[in-house]
């Protein structure tokens, strides 16, 4: 019995060896693949310049299949408007996709995976524990699943959602091949950032100067034994190893590393924690995002923690500033709407 699969699974390599393995010729595949996320045509039998033996052959091997959106929050603010999804995939897996509109940028923050399993005390979807990797083909599906939503392509994606990508990066890494392909989806490189919690054993393969896509790398601490207690990681991965690998940068005024900072209230948000900041990096080769705690109500997971007062957030940055640093605050975009990773689900599996 021939048992079919999703084709958004399929990187190029793996249909240019399904099509020559069974007798088509190899560009067959970069033709199926134009239709599919180029023409966002998903009928096999609606791709009008591949042979009728292959369109039949795909028909009897393949399928394409979106999750479906379950629930939806919106918010609409002078900086744009954010629009929660709630997801639910194929075998039952639920995850989150955020649209953040500004202006003609429509930025997609998209999963990774179902859960998580690094840990982070101050993340919803860590509390849930991990369940599993999402495929590629559920990772591009979030961009096709809005877009019917709303109409409009996406031009920016973030991997921010639920999961630590680098923790699935054979998936991802087929996702982003296929994302940021000028004959298929065809979104840049610099428009699409990676945000991790520094597994420094995968970001150790890379070449940090040629690596095309954003990074950004989520910090939260000035010093090992507060970064050890909300981030697990660290133990594996301290602040130390961090820093000598952004160290490795080459000064850049157009593609500086992220340094992503959740401040918590009476944690991390001391004068004290920004001069050690300070001290650890180059105002040449990073930039900050400062980000409040984003505190869904009634949250289970974050019970123990209050996001930093208005004031020691403004404090903080200005430290920053006058350091030479280019810094961004992010104040609870989408609070409204659980737009923190894994509020939504988990206020509806908790509801």
């Amino acid at each position: 019995m021939n048992i079919k699969k999703n084709i958004l699974d399929a990187s190029q390599k793996e249909l240019e060896q399904y099509c020559v393995g069974n007798g088509f010729k190899k560009y067959g595949a970069e033709q199926v693949m134009r239709w599919i996320y180029s023409g966002r045509i998903f009928d096999f039998s609606a791709m009008s310049d591949i042979s009728k033996q292959l369109r039949e052959k795909l028909d009897d091997d393949f399928y394409v299949v979106f999750p479906k959106i379950i629930d939806t929050k919106y918010e609409n603010d002078d900086n744009g408007n954010s629009k929660k999804y709630l997801i639910k995939l194929e075998d039952g897996g639920i995850i989150e996709s955020v649209l953040l509109t500004h202006k003609n940028r429509k930025t997609l923050c998209v999963s990774s995976q179902i859960g998580c399993r690094m840990g982070c005390v101050y993340c919803e979807t860590s509390g849930m524990g991990f369940f599993r990797n999402l495929t590629s083909g559920e990772i591009i599906s979030q961009l096709f699943t809005v877009e019917n939503d709303t109409g409009e392509r996406i031009t920016n994606i973030v991997f921010m959602g639920m999961g630590e990508p680098l923790d699935n990066i054979d998936e991802v890494g087929k996702s982003l091949d296929i994302i940021s392909n000028d004959k298929f989806i065809g979104i840049a490189p610099r428009k699409i950032t990676i945000s991790t919690c520094g597994l420094l054993n995968i970001l150790g393969h890379f070449d940090i100067n040629d690596y095309k896509y954003k990074l950004a790398i989520s910090l939260n601490a000035s010093d090992n034994k507060t970064r050890n207690m909300l981030m697990p990681v660290n133990k594996r991965f301290p602040i130390e190893k961090i820093i000598e690998l952004i160290n490795l940068k080459k000064p850049s005024l157009h593609n500086k590393i992220t340094i992503e900072y959740v401040l918590i209230k009476g944690v991390n948000d001391a004068a004290e924690d920004a001069k050690r900041i300070i001290n650890m990096f180059s105002p040449a080769k990073v930039k900050f995002n400062l980000i409040p705690l984003n505190k869904a109500e009634n949250s289970i997971y974050l019970k123990r923690y209050e996001k930093s007062e208005d004031t020691a957030a403004y404090n903080f940055k200005l430290k920053l500033l006058k350091a030479g640093f280019t810094v961004t605050v992010r104040f609870s975009k989408a609070g409204s709407i659980n737009g923190g990773c894994g509020q939504l689900k988990a206020q509806t599996i908790n509801s």
